[in-house]
C-alpha cells in the first residue's frame, strides 16, 4: 500500500491529484500536449508510472480536470469586465482587453488543444464541453441582451462576429505584440454591431412613385 502523506486517504488522493495536475499542465505548456507522455508526468511528480494511473487514466482526463477548474475563472473574468454601470463602450473595451490578454497566455493554448482531446474521452464529456462553451459565452450574451438585442438568434450571430474580431486581434498580437490601436478598433466595431439598427437610414425600400402622365 502506498505511503499516505496526509491525515486521511481522501486528503492524500486530493493532494496527489493536484500535484499531478500541476506537473502535467507545466509540461503541456512547455512541450505541447501531444509531446508529453504519462511516464514524463509521473517522473516530474515523483511517482511510478503505474501509480499515476490510480489518479488519472490518461492525459486526456488530466486536461479535462484542468479545464473544469479553468472554466469558472474565465467566466468570472468575462462577467466582471462586462458588469457595472459604465457606458457600453467602456465595458466592451474591458471585455476585449480581458479576452486578448488571456489569448496571449499559455492556458489559452491548452484550451485550443481540448478540441482534439474531447472526442477521445466519451460522449458525456463531449456534451459537458459543449455546455462549457455556452457558459463561457453567458456573460457576453447577458451584455448583448442588456444592450437591447432581445432576439436569441440575433445575439448568437453577434456573439460569433465578436468572437471572430477577437480571434483576429489575437492573431495580430501574436505577430506584433500588444496593439492598443487594434484593441480600440475592435471595441468600436463591437459597439457598432450592437447599436440599434435604423431602418430607412439608407433610403426607403419602396418603389419610386410613377410619374403622372400629362396630357
Amino acid at each position: 500500500m502506498p505511503k499516505i502523506s496526509a491525515p486521511t486517504v481522501i486528503e492524500h488522493v486530493a493532494h496527489q491529484e493536484a500535484a499531478v495536475l500541476d506537473a502535467a499542465i507545466a509540461l503541456f505548456v512547455r512541450h505541447g500536449y501531444d509531446h508529453v507522455t504519462m511516464a514524463e508526468i509521473a517522473a516530474k511528480v515523483g511517482l511510478a508510472r503505474n501509480s499515476l494511473y490510480r489518479y488519472f487514466p490518461d492525459k486526456a482526463h488530466i486536461m479535462v480536470r484542468w479545464f473544469r477548474t479553468e472554466l469558472p475563472i474565465q467566466v468570472a473574468v468575462a462577467a466582471d469586465a462586462l458588469s457595472g454601470d459604465a457606458p457600453t463602450a467602456v465595458r466592451l473595451r474591458r471585455y476585449v482587453d480581458a479576452q486578448l490578454d488571456y489569448a496571449a497566455t499559455p492556458a489559452h493554448g491548452l484550451i485550443a488543444s481540448l478540441v482534439g482531446v474531447v472526442p477521445t474521452v466519451g460522449e458525456q464529456i463531449r456534451l459537458e464541453f459543449m455546455a462549457s462553451h455556452r457558459d463561457l459565452l453567458a456573460p457576453l450574451d447577458a451584455a448583448l441582451r442588456r444592450a437591447g438585442l432581445t432576439n436569441a438568434t440575433d445575439r448568437s450571430i453577434v456573439a460569433d462576429l465578436i468572437g471572430g474580431l477577437i480571434n483576429a486581434g489575437a492573431d495580430r498580437e501574436t505577430r506584433i505584440g500588444r496593439d492598443e490601436m487594434a484593441r480600440a478598433r475592435i471595441a468600436g466595431a463591437i459597439e457598432q454591431l450592437i447599436s440599434p439598427s435604423e431602418p430607412g437610414a439608407r433610403g426607403s425600400a419602396q418603389s419610386p412613385s410613377t410619374p403622372v402622365q400629362k396630357g
